[in-house]
């Protein structure tokens, strides 16, 4: 009889930590869930934003765009130069 409960208690640990384990992992699943939908939502706002900057170039006279492209580009150099210096 001793044995009989014995490893009942050990299957009873072992289902519990089971399950444990998946509580942890339904949580960190749904953590990375949360992550993705609001990186989706990012995603669909900066492309609106796109959109809208693409509207507001095409409206620039041809010297606009040239000194807008200007600005950009001096920017993404800017950018780089900061990541390699921190590399």
């Amino acid at each position: 009889m001793k044995d009989k409960r014995a490893v009942r208690t050990i299957i009873d640990v072992l289902r519990f930590y089971g399950l444990l384990l998946q509580y942890f992992y339904l949580h960190l699943r749904k953590l990375q869930l949360y992550i993705h939908y609001y990186m989706l939502k990012a995603a669909g706002a900066l492309l609106i934003e796109a959109v809208k900057i693409e509207y507001c170039i095409k409206s620039l006279s041809k010297e606009d765009r040239v000194i807008f492209a200007a600005c950009i580009a001096v920017s993404i150099y800017g950018l780089a130069l900061v990541m390699l210096i921190r590399m």
